[in-house]
């Protein structure tokens, strides 16, 4: 029989060995403790390996000696890499699309009249369709911005690109200027229901 079965490891390799995992293991920065059900399974497989010598050749010193590093380094990496899964960040939530990334369709702003025809309105009568009556009238004008007893210098029904609407004119910033603004029927101070506006001068 080889003498090498009976030599068995070299106590200074195995000393080595020893010290290395107790450092590593006295480490708590390292990684956390090792679970006691993992070190019985690999001290159980250790003692039961010398049973099995008369089954089979016994490893060798060198191959005794890399079966220790390894176990000791696939033990090492399974407990450093639990480690980093629990300090891991947890993954930040999506708070969904921002405003910039919605698109919201905007009603039509330009007026479906030529200039010349919002300004000959100036001389007809006022016509408010839905906004006949004063006090709806009023509340409208107040939502829009302007005084109470602000004049109405003309005013028409209108389609608006497919939606019912009434065109008014109102003052401007100067005699000249009159300001054309194009309202929903139900327009009122706390919901005017502006489609468009624009500035017009007198004839």
């Amino acid at each position: 029989m080889d003498n090498g079965m009976d030599r068995g490891l070299d106590p200074a390799v195995v000393k080595r060995v020893r010290r290395d995992l107790a450092e590593l293991g006295s480490d708590v920065s390292s990684a956390p403790d090792v679970p006691p059900d993992v070190t019985a399974r690999v001290v159980a497989a250790l003692r039961a390996e010398p049973a099995h010598s008369v089954r089979r050749p016994p490893l060798r010193r060198l191959q005794m000696i890399g079966l220790v590093v390894g176990l000791g380094a696939a033990l090492t990496g399974g407990v450093v890499g639990a480690a980093m899964l629990a300090r891991a960040p947890a993954p930040t939530l999506s708070l969904g699309p921002t405003a910039q990334q919605i698109t919201v369709s905007r009603p039509a702003t330009v007026i479906p009249l030529p200039e010349s025809r919002i300004v000959a309105l100036l001389s007809q009568p006022p016509d408010y369709g839905p906004l006949s009556d004063a006090a709806r009238r009023e509340s409208c004008l107040d939502g829009l911005g302007y005084a109470a007893g602000t004049t109405v210098l003309g005013a028409r029904p209108l389609d608006m690109h497919g939606r019912p609407a009434v065109l008014m004119l109102l003052p401007g910033d100067t005699p000249e200027a009159v300001v054309a603004k194009v309202v929903e029927p139900n327009c009122s101070a706390a919901h005017t229901g502006l489609l468009a506006d624009t500035v017009v001068s007198r004839p």
